[in-house]
């Protein structure tokens, strides 16, 4: 029963977020829109994710983490079948309401592990995020079968949105009220600023989080345009790094006690690295494969770890914590994807995978950030 509230939200959500995307295309026909203007549109939901991150924070502890998941979650589910037949101007707004509530559920959702971990003592944040990989892989699956099938991408969305809102009741009725937070005396500035503990932790997840956007943004491109597989193979290569990231973030509570977050951390930096060379210098589609399952282990426990080493030693409030980092996060990463997208239209997809390789070294050598030492100790004369 420890498990089941975070393993609930997570799973629910990742099929509702999987199931949206991959129908696009569809998404994309209805709208009769180029790919420029639709990518274009999907830039609302990172103005609502910035918008919400101050804020996301306050609305956690006035509401508490238990109350802010179940009331986020489900707005955002019936946000997404709207998302599948509006017009443009529709599709914007709401696109823009789904980052903005979807953004205060996450910091619910990491408030929530976090808490069954500090009043049982058992670690639950990585298997949580597993249960968000897991639903990726059962959404996708899902999401393939169904457009198979010719179901319309408004049936589908209603079906997941469905799924949510069962899940959301279920932890409302199986799960006690937390209890109120502590009042702040202190008046708070509405926006949450990163301390140097948090700047830290972004640099020490960095090179790791960035390799797994550019897997999600240019993994299949690579694979149908380097290797030349089909688009059915190259969906079956890409599962095998969501099972690898599924797999170690369902082992990553245990690995997190045997091994503690400075090896993991330096162990996740080394396999991101071998997968990415192994990746690039390919010569058949079974390597590939293994590349990428390993990069799913890799980056598998960079945010997981980032968000236990924020909560244990970053200083306040840790939701607004939580809600700096992910902040920090966002904007750091922001300009990756155009930059990257540069490279690959003018240098090659090749290069756009080694230029990863310097920041995943940067995280490696910041590792010592999770245990809250420095990552560079001068030796003394």
């Amino acid at each position: 029963m420890t498990l089941l509230p975070p393993a609930l939200l997570y799973f629910s959500n990742a099929i509702l977020f999987i199931s949206l995307f991959t129908r696009l295309p569809s998404i994309q026909e209805m709208l009769q829109v180029d790919k420029a203007v639709l990518g274009l549109a999907l830039l609302s939901a990172p103005v609502g994710t910035f918008l919400a991150l101050p804020i996301a924070g306050r609305i956690t502890d006035r509401l508490t983490p238990r109350l802010t998941a179940v009331t986020m979650l489900p707005i955002v589910a019936l946000l997404s079948p709207l998302l599948t037949i509006s017009p443009l101007p529709g599709f914007i707004f709401c696109f823009f309401l789904f980052g903005f509530f979807r953004t205060i559920f996450d910091v619910s959702a990491n408030m929530i592990s976090a808490g069954i971990e500090a009043r049982t003592g058992v670690k639950v944040l990585s298997r949580s995020h597993g249960f968000w990989s897991v639903g990726l892989l059962v959404g996708s699956l899902a999401s393939g079968f169904m457009a198979e099938e010719g179901i319309s991408p408004v049936i589908q969305q209603s079906a997941a949105a469905a799924l949510v809102l069962l899940a959301c009741l279920t932890v409302f009725l199986l799960t006690p009220a937390d209890p109120p937070a502590a009042p702040i005396a202190k008046r708070r500035s509405a926006y949450v600023l990163p301390d140097r503990t948090i700047l830290l932790i972004c640099v020490m997840v960095f090179g790791l989080c960035i390799v797994e956007g550019a897997i999600y943004d240019w993994g299949i491109f690579f694979l149908r345009e380097e290797l030349r597989v089909d688009p059915a193979l190259a969906g079956t290569l890409y599962a095998a790094f969501t099972i690898g990231m599924g797999a170690t973030r369902m082992m990553g509570d245990m690995l997190r006690d045997r091994f503690g977050a400075l090896a993991l951390i330096r162990m996740s930096a080394v396999t991101v690295a071998v997968g990415v060379i192994l990746l690039v210098s390919s010569p058949s589609y079974i390597y590939a494969g293994v590349a990428l399952f390993l990069i799913g282990c890799g980056i598998a426990l960079a945010f997981p770890l980032a968000v236990a080493t924020t909560i244990a030693l970053g200083k306040g409030q840790p939701s607004e914590n939580l809600a700096a980092l992910a902040l920090t996060l966002m904007l750091s990463t922001i300009g990756v994807p155009p930059l990257l997208g540069f490279i690959a239209e003018h240098v090659s997809l090749t290069a756009t995978f080694l230029v990863l390789l310097p920041c995943v070294f940067i995280s490696f050598l910041m590792a010592p950030v999770a245990e809250g030492k420095r990552p560079f100790r001068l030796r003394k004369q």
